[in-house]
């Protein structure tokens, strides 16, 4: 039973974290709203491990680190603001495949800006992912200009992503877990509440339903879908990491055909299996370099 634990565990967590965009979706309050308590709620949840350090790790922060990390909470918020105006403007299967396109993204700019050597595998990948892309925009030109503003929306909140994981990549080992998440998750929140004030959004009064829904997407998804991800990744071969990353898009869509009845078109089938090919290709560590 001790060995299934870990795979009984990303099971949840795959599920925990299919279920954002459910979330996302079924509230009825402006997409900035929604991502600015998610992220307020994320936050408090982080609260509770800082009390019992006594901030002992925050105190050992460098102004250096915690600027980047602050740069990093201002991409992850304006990542969250994008994805959750691409879900409620698109096919939640869209909006999530192209959201998570980030390892691509982070492949070209480690290629281009850092010098970082790519397998042909990789450069394979990339090629494969941006036609899957470009197909499910073209696809939306001939369909529904509406979805194609939705795409463009996760479009961009997968580019956000990349700077967020890109960012982070190196404070991620000197920096604890729980307070990296605290800090990071503190700006973002930051940001989307200086969004939802200039933007005038409605965020008083709100239903409880809505509260309970923002409560769902930091506890869900963030806190057990995640926490159980990181644990489970510990016990399991690193090639299992990929596989999670392309479980969100499929999963997001399985829960939007069951509780919407959104049905894929050949843009997203078409396009989405590319991507998820592409995605693979370029997550999956190979030895062999490009010449």
């Amino acid at each position: 039973m001790k060995e299934r634990l870990p795979h009984l565990a990303l099971g949840v967590a795959m599920v925990a974290i299919s279920l954002s965009a459910i979330f996302i979706r079924w509230s009825d309050s402006s997409p900035l709203v929604a991502a600015a308590h998610r992220q307020a709620f994320a936050t408090l949840l982080f609260l509770p491990p800082l009390l019992w350090n006594r901030a002992a790790g925050l105190r050992r922060l460098t102004r250096r680190e915690l600027a980047s990390m602050a740069v990093i909470g201002l991409l992850l918020g304006a990542h969250f603001g994008f994805f959750f105006a691409a879900v409620k403007a698109t096919s939640v299967a869209a909006a999530v495949l192209l959201a998570t396109c980030h390892p691509v993204f982070v492949a070209a700019v480690g290629a281009v800006v850092l010098g970082e050597t790519l397998s042909r595998q990789a450069q394979r990948g990339m090629a494969l992912a941006l036609g899957g892309m470009l197909l499910l925009l073209g696809g939306d030109l001939l369909q529904d200009s509406g979805t194609l503003h939705g795409n463009a929306l996760a479009l961009v909140s997968g580019l956000l992503a990349g700077g967020y994981y890109l960012g982070g990549r190196s404070l991620r080992q000197t920096v604890a877990l729980a307070d990296y998440a605290l800090v990071v998750y503190a700006f973002s929140a930051l940001a989307l509440w200086s969004a939802v004030f200039a933007a005038g959004d409605e965020w008083q009064g709100l239903p409880q339903r809505e509260y309970l829904l923002f409560g769902l997407m930091a506890l869900v998804p963030t806190l057990l879908g995640h926490t159980l991800q990181n644990w489970a990744l510990g016990y399991l071969p690193a090639f299992v990491v990929t596989v999670t990353l392309l479980a969100e898009p499929i999963g997001s869509g399985l829960l939007a055909l069951a509780f919407f009845g959104e049905q894929p078109g050949w843009p997203e089938l078409l396009g989405g299996a590319a991507v998820l090919a592409g995605i693979w290709a370029v997550a999956t560590p190979r030895e062999t370099s490009a010449a």
